[in-house]
C-alpha cells in the first residue's frame, strides 16, 4: 500500500531563488523531479576526485584493475541498498533524512547523534575532495606554467567558491548537474583515450586491464577496500531523503539512484584503476598522469574544467546535506545560515593535509559510527514503522517519537553496542555488512521483548500502537515558522 503523499501547498519559491525549506516537509507542488534529474545529481556525487583516486590507490596497494572495480562497485552498491530504502522517506513525505531519524532515535536523540555525526562527515568529505582537487589543479598549473603553487591556498579558494554555490540550495543542484555531467563524462572518455595511447606497452588496454599488483584478487586486500567503501558510503544513509524529497515517485528514485550507482561508480573507479595500472602503480591519480603524458594546452585546459566540475558538484552536495543536518540540530538559524557555518568549518579543514593522508583509517572509523546507526534506522523503519511515518509527530515534543525525554534509549544503546562489535570484528568478516544486520536485529528483538514485558507502560511503542489510526499525511503537519 502506498503511503499517504504530501498535500500541503504552502508558498512555493520561484525556481532559481535561494531554497528556504530546511527541516519542514516540502509541499507537493514542488515534488516534480523525475529520474533523469536524480540520475544526474547522484552521478555527479559519485563521479568525484576521491572516488577516482581511491580506484588508483587500490591498484597501487596491490589489487588488479578488475578486483579494484569489483571491490568498489560492490562496496558502494551494498551501501546504496540501505540508501534507497531510506530515500523512500523523502519521496513519500518530503522530509529530510535527519528529521526521519527522529522516528528511531527520538526528537532530541536524532539531534545529538545522527545530526552531529553526519555534519562532521560532510565537513570531512568536503575537505578531502577539496584537497584532492587542489592537488591536481596545482600539478596541472605547474605543468602548464612551470611555476609552483600552494595546494592549501588553491584549496581554500576552491572551497570559498563552493560554499557560495551551496547556499542557493536544491535548484542549483539540479542546474549544475544537468550542465556538468555531460562535460565530465566526455572529459573522462578523453582522459581514457590519452592513457590508452601513452608511451610504452603498459598503457595499452590489453596490458593495463590484465595488470596484477602483488595481490591481484587476494581475499584480504579485496575485503579491506570493499569494507572501507561500504562503511564510508553508509554515512550517506541519513542524507538519502535529502536528495529525494523533491522527487515525484519511488520509481523515479529507484531508477535514478541505482543507474547512477552502477554507471557512475564504475566509470570513476575504472579511470583511477586504469591510470594506476598503466603507470605500473607509479601514479594513482589519472588527472596528474594525463597532464604528464599530454601537456598540450587543450588537454590541460580540459583537465582543469573536469576537475573543477568534479570538485564543485560533490562539494556543493556535501555542504547542502551538511547544512540540512545542522538545521535539525539548530532549527533557529535556518538552512542558509547553517549551510554557511558548515561551509566555514569545512573550508578550515581543507587546510589540513593529514585528512587525506589518513583516508583509509578515517573511512574505517566511519564504519564504527554509521554501520550500527544504519542498522537501527533501517530495522526501525522497515519492521516497526512498516515504512509509514507519522510526520506530524516528528515535530511534536509530546508525540509518539518523544520516547524518554526525547531520546530512544534502546536505539542509542544499540548504536554503541554495534560500534563496539564493529571494533572487535576482524576485517575479514566484513563488519560493514555484518554489523548493520546484527545491530538492527538486536535492536528489533529488544523492542519486541520490552513491548511484552511492559504492555501497559507509557512508553513510545505502546503509544504508537494506540495512535496507529492517526492520519499519516502531511496535510496541516508543516511546523510553524
Amino acid at each position: 500500500m502506498e503511503p499517504a503523499r504530501a498535500t500541503n501547498s504552502a508558498a512555493v519559491p520561484a525556481t532559481g531563488t535561494i531554497e528556504h525549506f530546511a527541516i519542514e516537509p516540502v509541499p507537493l507542488a514542488l515534488k516534480t523531479v523525475r529520474w533523469p534529474d536524480l540520475f544526474m545529481i547522484v552521478s555527479n556525487f559519485l563521479i568525484n576526485p576521491s572516488t577516482i583516486l581511491i580506484g588508483g590507490l587500490a591498484v597501487v596497494s596491490g589489487l588488479s584493475v578488475w578486483s579494484t572495480i569489483f571491490a568498489n562497485v560492490v562496496g558502494i552498491g551494498t551501501a546504496f541498498i540501505a540508501y534507497v530504502i531510506m530515500a523512500t522517506v523523502g519521496v513519500d513525505y518530503g522530509i529530510t533524512g535527519q528529521v526521519a531519524c527522529r522516528m528511531a532515535f527520538g526528537i532530541r536523540g536524532a539531534k545529538w547523534l545522527p545530526s552531529i555525526m553526519r555534519t562532521l562527515a560532510s565537513c570531512y568529505w568536503f575537505a578531502v575532495q577539496t584537497m584532492v582537487g587542489a592537488a591536481v589543479i596545482v600539478a596541472i598549473a605547474h605543468q602548464w606554467t612551470g611555476h609552483n603553487y600552494s595546494v592549501i591556498y588553491t584549496g581554500l579558494a576552491l572551497a570559498a567558491v563552493q560554499v557560495l554555490l551551496a547556499l542557493v540550495g536544491y535548484n542549483w543542484l539540479k542546474m549544475i548537474s544537468r550542465f556538468s555531467l555531460p562535460i565530465k563524462v566526455l572529459g573522462i572518455i578523453y582522459i581514457f583515450w590519452i592513457l590508452m595511447h601513452g608511451p610504452g606497452a603498459s598503457y595499452h588496454p590489453a596490458a593495463a586491464l590484465h595488470y596484477h599488483g602483488h595481490s591481484g584478487w587476494g581475499y584480504m586486500l579485496v575485503v579491506v577496500w570493499l569494507n572501507s567503501m561500504t562503511a564510508s558510503w553508509l554515512s550517506m544513509i541519513t542524507d538519502a531523503a535529502d536528495f529525494c524529497r523533491y522527487t515525484r515517485s519511488r520509481k523515479d528514485m529507484w531508477w535514478g539512484t541505482m543507474l547512477a550507482v552502477l554507471l557512475a561508480t564504475g566509470m570513476s573507479v575504472s579511470l583511477g584503476a586504469y591510470g594506476a595500472a598503466a603507470s605500473l602503480s607509479r601514479q594513482p591519480n589519472p588527472f596528474s598522469l594525463a597532464a604528464e603524458l599530454d601537456p598540450h594546452w587543450f588537454t590541460l585546459c580540459l583537465l582543469l574544467v573536469v576537475i573543477a566540475l568534479d570538485e564543485t558538484t560533490i562539494n556543493v552536495m556535501n555542504l547542502y546535506t551538511g547544512g540540512l543536518s545542522l538545521s535539525n540540530l539548530f532549527e533557529g538559524p535556518g538552512r542558509f545560515w547553517n549551510t554557511l557555518f558548515v561551509g566555514i568549518v569545512s573550508t578550515g579543514l581543507s587546510a589540513l593535509p593529514i585528512l587525506i593522508d589518513r583516508l583509509l583509517p578515517f573511512t574505517t572509523a566511519m564504519g564504527y559510527l554509521f554501520a550500527p546507526l544504519a542498522g537501527v534506522l533501517l530495522f526501525h523503519y522497515l519492521f516497526i514503522e512498516k515504512m509509514r511515518v507519522n510526520v506530524a509527530a516528528l515535530y511534536d515534543l509530546d508525540g509518539i517519537y518523544h520516547y524518554w525525554h526525547g531520546v530512544n534509549v534502546t536505539a542509542v544503546a544499540w548504536c554503541f553496542l554495534g560500534g563496539g562489535l564493529y571494533y572487535i570484528m576482524p576485517i575479514a568478516t566484513l563488519p560493514a555488512m555484518v554489523v548493520p544486520l546484527a545491530t538492527g536485529a538486536g535492536y528489533l528483538a529488544t523492542v519486541r521483548i520490552l513491548e511484552r514485558l511492559q504492555p501497559r507502560a507509557s512508553n513510545a511503542f505502546t503509544r504508537r500502537s494506540a495512535s496507529s489510526e492517526q492520519d499519516f499525511s502531511l496535510e496541516a503537519s508543516m511546523p510553524s515558522e
